[in-house]
């Protein structure tokens, strides 16, 4: 039943009927179009990382704030750059006769529970 009213009406449509209602919503985007609202709204939503031969464009990070700014301080890795090094990760409990399933976890299973003060 949602889906069907929902699909009377295009997404633009809804974007201005919800905000016009206060509800707190944004456009449903493609990244080119997400990129393209930024742009307009004087977002500035690229930023260049890493120097020299290795500056890479990219998308910023779209929060921002005055007490602690995002950095963006690493370019993406090269293609393959540390392949080696994760292969030789993903294959050395093959190589010491160990199952991945027996490989000790990265994190406690209980860290994924999310604990907040009361």
């Amino acid at each position: 039943m949602l889906v069907e009213r929902l699909a009377t009406k295009g997404r633009a449509q809804r974007f201005e009927q919800m905000s016009a209602a206060g509800i707190a919503c944004g456009p449903i985007n493609s990244v080119g179009e997400g990129i393209e609202l930024a742009t307009k709204l004087r977002l500035d939503p690229f930023v260049v990382v890493g120097d020299g031969d290795h500056a890479v464009p990219t998308v910023r990070d779209p929060p921002t704030f005055s007490r602690t700014p995002v950095r963006h301080e690493l370019p993406p890795p090269e293609l393959d750059e540390h392949g080696a090094e994760i292969r030789a990760w993903l294959f050395a409990d093959q190589q010491a006769g160990r199952s991945v399933a027996e490989r000790t976890p990265i994190m406690p299973e209980d860290a994924t529970r999310l604990d907040f003060p009361t």
